[in-house]
């Protein structure tokens, strides 16, 4: 049986990845009359596949509109909270990239590689 850990982080990758197209898109897009802000959400489909013991999710990340208020222009990005959801989704990138290193030596380890 192969560790469900790949493909858990294989799929909050893709999560991560995706959000932060959204946010490079937001952030392009900041100037851009009546153009709303994006999230991706994958954070529940996931702790509910682990949850009921399954590898990854089957359904993919949703993109959907953010929270942000339309300013007069009508675009709803908020470079604060584009900025914040980069630096978050950087941050859980470096620490889901140290558990896959980590278990990938633990394996080496134990075939005595």
């Amino acid at each position: 049986m192969i560790d469900p850990l790949f493909g858990t982080v294989e799929y909050a990758l893709g999560g991560m990845q995706m959000r932060t197209e959204a946010v490079a898109r937001d952030i392009a897009n900041a100037n851009t009359p009546n153009y709303h802000a994006t999230k991706v959400l994958f954070e529940k489909n996931l702790a509910d596949a682990l949850a009921s013991g399954k590898d990854a999710p089957t359904s993919k990340p949703q993109i959907v509109n953010g929270d942000g208020l339309p300013n007069g222009q009508g675009n709803s990005v908020q470079l604060e909270t584009e900025l914040t959801e980069i630096a978050k989704t950087a941050l859980g990138r470096q620490t889901l990239v140290n558990a896959f290193n980590y278990k990938v030596a633990l394996i080496k380890t134990a075939v005595g590689k």
